[in-house]
């Protein structure tokens, strides 16, 4: 079991690794083939674009075919957009790429994270998510700084995504060997998307669990979204240099990272994971909106790792309570679900903080996505607070 997860991680990281690189290098290629912004934007939300659309109908194909082949699927999908981007010309092979990662990725998350969750149960499922999301973090950090020293030291953005290529195969290489489960076998019959997404809004109506779960990793997509897209932005404004930016930005990534194996540990200290969870909302709710009123170094990084911390927790303990809360032949459904909901905050969150950017500021624009933040926390307490008294109510009959 050790070598399954092993392996599904270091494939699920090189394949993170790859997508980041890719972050850098294909829109500099767009650039140079003379993309308009429109174009650009256009370019960099295509792998986000499909994957909304069919979450669903990737998680039902998991619950029938198991994890396994799924995700030797997805690796092979990764090493074909990767080749896509090498092999076609222009505009053309920057779109299909871009496209066929998406779905790729997609398939490959969903896989592992229904895998991930046969592998134990409580603190032992926690201590699994969190080093798997730890891994994801590995890549996600260093993909674009490999990406840039290729650019700058072995010839342009073409060597950087060859070299994508090449990083796919080693991931394509580590599924083949990780994981055997063949899963329940689910139900065989074919369900159009309008009925895969009435049982799963009824799964979320129904399921304590999944809702406060859905809450928590929405917030956390929020506050991802919020905080990486403008604040290498924001902090130019207020004339720092390149390498604090860097720095400050950083630190948020660390701090997700380092705080993810000691997931378990955590949950321990608060005593349960949806005060924990709770808590992950405070923190990225009051970095997010105290980060447009700091001007100070300290401060700035201080709220940066609160962020992190928030969104380091929030993540695996999502994952853990829909794996724990669903039954196992909708597991895979409910993840899926769950990932069509953060893509659409990823691809809405940018979107939010630029008009509100537009209308008042940076200011404005980071007190709004902590105060929608906050939101989401009274909602996750009142969810907790009604339960609990059905709960008690149901005791006492």
């Amino acid at each position: 079991m050790r070598m399954e997860f092993a392996c599904i991680c270091l494939s699920l990281s090189i394949a993170f690794l790859v997508q980041t690189m890719l972050l850098v290098a294909v829109p500099l290629s767009a650039i140079e083939l003379g993309a308009t912004p429109l174009a650009l934007g256009l370019l960099v939300s295509a792998p986000y674009v499909l994957p909304l659309c069919l979450a669903l109908s990737f998680g039902s194909v998991v619950a029938r075919w198991g994890s396994a082949r799924p995700l030797k699927l997805g690796a092979a999908g990764m090493v074909l957009g990767a080749w896509l981007l090498t092999a076609l010309p222009g505009f053309q092979g920057l779109i299909a790429g871009q496209l066929v990662i998406g779905l790729a990725q997609l398939m490959m998350i969903i896989s592992a994270q229904t895998a991930v969750s046969y592998f134990g149960k409580g603190t032992k499922l926690e201590r699994y998510f969190g080093w798997y999301t730890t891994f994801l973090s590995v890549g996600q950090m260093l993909g674009p700084l490999l990406a840039g020293w290729i650019i700058d030291h072995r010839g342009g953005t073409s060597s950087a995504i060859h070299a994508a290529f090449l990083l796919s195969l080693v991931s394509l290489v580590a599924i083949f060997i990780s994981n055997k489960r063949k899963g329940h076998g689910g139900d065989k019959t074919k369900l159009g998307l309008k009925v895969g997404l009435a049982r799963q809004l009824a799964l979320i109506k129904n399921t304590h669990g999944v809702q406060l779960s859905m809450i928590v990793s929405l917030a956390a997509m929020l506050a991802l979204g919020a905080h990486s897209s403008y604040l290498p932005v924001y902090l130019e404004s207020l004339a720092l240099s390149g390498t604090t930016i860097g720095l400050i930005v950083s630190l948020r990534a660390l701090s997700s990272m380092a705080i993810r194996p000691f997931t378990s540990m955590t949950v321990r200290l608060l005593r349960g994971r949806y005060a924990t969870m709770a808590l992950t909302m405070a923190f990225m709710a009051s970095g997010l909106l105290l980060t447009g009123f700091a001007g100070n170094f300290y401060l700035l990084c201080c709220f940066s790792i609160l962020v992190g911390v928030g969104v380091g927790l929030s993540q695996p303990l999502s994952m853990v309570v829909i794996a724990e809360e669903v039954v196992e032949e909708q597991r895979a459904q409910a993840l899926a679900m769950r990932l069509m909901a953060n893509r659409a905050m990823q691809f809405l969150a940018p979107l939010l903080l630029g008009f509100a950017t537009q209308l008042g500021g940076f200011t404005v624009a980071y007190f709004i996505c902590g105060v929608l933040l906050f939101l989401h926390l009274a909602l996750f307490n009142w969810l907790r607070r009604r339960h609990d008294r059905n709960l008690v109510r149901q005791f006492s009959e």
